[in-house]
């Protein structure tokens, strides 16, 4: 009998003890990871650059890097007929390579102001840290401020500055709030 009404008291006190708990930050971390919360960041990027726009040299740069990286191919041509300028000059055109579609999410867009357009991963988002946890007076809620870290993909040197997507961070670095719930089973997020 002893040992039963000990076993009952140890199984109430473990009970209240787990459901007392407070949130931990790795606790934290954990749950806003599992629920992929941070969107990543696309954008449009032009398939071609041309001789007369002034994002040319820059372009040819970023180019050669994603070729160099084994992402795209390119080709380029005289346009002898341009309905600009009256003059030839050199266009050159990006061809993606598998590595492109699958890591960096390049599609094809149909044709538009400025010639044939992309879509491409612009900056990859991924919580790097719980920086605080602030819990309200009942334990029953807690405010968590969180550290996000966008990292560039090799395509964000084809994206100009008047182009720039306005879903994307400027920042590398960013902090943001997220509110998480306590449940009898644990801590969930809240809807945002």
């Amino acid at each position: 009998m002893k040992k039963q009404f000990l076993f009952i008291i140890c199984s109430i006190a473990f009970t209240f003890n787990a459901c007392s708990q407070k949130l931990t930050k790795s606790e934290a971390l954990k749950i806003i990871k599992a629920n992929n919360i941070i969107q990543d960041c696309y954008c449009e990027i032009n398939v071609t650059t041309r001789s007369t726009w002034k994002s040319y040299e820059s372009d040819l740069r970023a180019i050669n890097e994603l070729k160099k990286q084994g992402i795209i191919t390119s080709s380029s041509y005289k346009d002898r007929l341009s309905k600009l300028d009256r003059k030839g000059h050199t266009v050159v055109k990006i061809h993606p390579l598998e590595r492109a579609t699958y890591e960096y999410g390049f599609e094809k867009r149909p044709m538009g102001f400025g010639g044939e357009k992309a879509k491409v991963l612009y900056s990859k988002a991924s919580v790097s840290r719980v920086l605080g946890i602030s819990l309200s007076n009942n334990d029953k809620e807690a405010k968590v401020l969180i550290e996000i870290q966008y990292d560039l993909s090799p395509f964000a040197g084809l994206v100009g500055k008047k182009s720039f997507p306005n879903q994307c961070h400027y920042n590398q670095i960013e902090e943001k709030e997220i509110t998480l719930i306590k449940y009898d089973t644990g801590w969930r997020i809240k809807k945002y």
